[in-house]
C-alpha cells in the first residue's frame, strides 16, 4: 500500500490514545457472544418456572375468592331462611291474637266509657281513656278492649281486680289527674296514707 493511501486510513492520534487506556486499564465494553444451549435451556427453564409460578398463584387466589363467593352464599341462604322462620311466627302470633279477639275483644268499646271496677271490695268508676292513657301498661292492655270477655267480674259484672282498694283508688286518681294535666303540669305520683309506708308510681307498677 502506497503511503498515501496508507494516511488516509491513519486514526486521529486522540483517538488512537483514548483506544490506548482503554485497553491499559482494561475499560473495553464486553463482547456480545452467542449465548451457549446450556444457558439458554437455564433461562428457559426459569421462564417457564415464573409461569407455572403464577398460574398456581391465580388457581390459588381463585380458589379462596369461590370459596368466600360459597361461604357468602350460605350465610345469605340461611339469613333468608331465619328471616322466613321470624316472618312465619310472626304471621302465627298475629292469627292467635285476632283469633283471640275475635273470641274475648269488645267490639263496642269507646275510651269514653264509663268503667266500674271492684278492686278489693271497694266500687271505682272511671273513663276508659284514663285506664288506657300509658300505652304499654298493664292497665293499658286490661281495659283496651281487647280482653273484656276474658276479665274476671264480680255478681253485678263489674270488673273484679284483687288489689289493695286504697293503692288502686290513688293511682286512678293520678290517672284521672294525668288526663286532664297540661304537659308544663304534671301531677306528682300517687300517694295513699303514711299507714301503708309506700309511695305508689304511676299505673305501670300495676
Amino acid at each position: 500500500m502506497s503511503p498515501t493511501k496508507q494516511r488516509e486510513f491513519d486514526l486521529p492520534s486522540g483517538i488512537e490514545r483514548d483506544i490506548g487506556r482503554a485497553i491499559a486499564t482494561n475499560d473495553l465494553p464486553p463482547s456480545t457472544t452467542t449465548p451457549s444451549k446450556e444457558e439458554f435451556e437455564r433461562v428457559s427453564a426459569e421462564a417457564r418456572k415464573r409461569a407455572d409460578d403464577l398460574l398456581k398463584a391465580g388457581d390459588t387466589l381463585k380458589t379462596a375468592h369461590d370459596e368466600v363467593e360459597l361461604d357468602y352464599l350460605k350465610q345469605i341462604l340461611q339469613m333468608e331462611h331465619e328471616e322466613k322462620q321470624v316472618l312465619d311466627r310472626l304471621s302465627k302470633l298475629g292469627e292467635k291474637k285476632l283469633k283471640a279477639a275475635s273470641v274475648y275483644a269488645n267490639d263496642d268499646v269507646t275510651d269514653e266509657d264509663i268503667i266500674e271496677i271492684n278492686a278489693g271490695g271497694k266500687i271505682i268508676a272511671t273513663r276508659r281513656r284514663a285506664l288506657t292513657q300509658l300505652k304499654g301498661t298493664r292497665l293499658e292492655a286490661l281495659f283496651s278492649g281487647r280482653w273484656d270477655k276474658k276479665l274476671l267480674r264480680d255478681r253485678s259484672g263489674r270488673v273484679l281486680l284483687d288489689v289493695n282498694s286504697d293503692c288502686f283508688q290513688a293511682i286512678v286518681v293520678f290517672l284521672n289527674d294525668l288526663a286532664a294535666s297540661c304537659d308544663d303540669r304534671m301531677p306528682g305520683p300517687p300517694s295513699v296514707y303514711s299507714e301503708l309506708n309506700n309511695t305508689y308510681t304511676p299505673a305501670r307498677a300495676v
